[in-house]
């Protein structure tokens, strides 16, 4: 193998940060375009801040809806993070801000079923598995292209 092809293989698997990804809790079925949390989203909002209160997030990202921004509201309170929003049609600022990002910060996106295998797979994740229009609890781990899935709350 030449030299050049060794660093910059080496180049593309630099530390990356953690990157959690999780779509917004629950919300009422057919509730609009920017529907707020139901109870059981409140309820489970407030579950995610005490699943990762102590996980090391440092950064938390949101899209433009109130319902990923309300899910992320009990657990940047605890941790005292202002959630950066992202549009959510601005992917590739979403995964160049994060593979930019210290190795040592944990990041946690709060997107949608529509974005979140996109933003996986942007950040060199493998393909995120279906995420049923009734399923909240998905929470799935990132780092290094290796992908750990995990459910939460009720």
């Amino acid at each position: 193998m030449r030299a050049a092809t060794v660093t910059t293989m080496l180049q593309n698997r630099r530390m990356r940060a953690l990157t959690i990804l999780i779509r917004h809790a629950d919300v009422p079925a057919a509730a609009g375009s920017d529907p707020a949390l139901n109870s059981a989203g409140r309820a489970r909002a407030k579950q995610l801040r005490h699943v990762l209160g102590d996980a090391g997030v440092g950064t938390i990202f949101v899209t433009q809806f109130r319902r990923t921004q309300r899910t992320a509201e009990p657990l940047a309170a605890r941790l005292a993070i202002v959630p950066t929003v992202i549009n959510q049609g601005d992917l590739a600022l979403l995964a160049d801000t994060i593979r930019n990002l210290p190795a040592h910060v944990v990041a946690l996106v709060i997107g949608h079923t529509t974005t979140l295998p996109d933003i996986c797979a942007s950040l060199d994740g493998p393909p995120l598995p279906a995420i049923g229009p009734t399923e909240f609890d998905r929470l799935f781990v990132l780092t290094q292209g290796v992908l750990a899935q995990l459910r939460y709350g009720a």
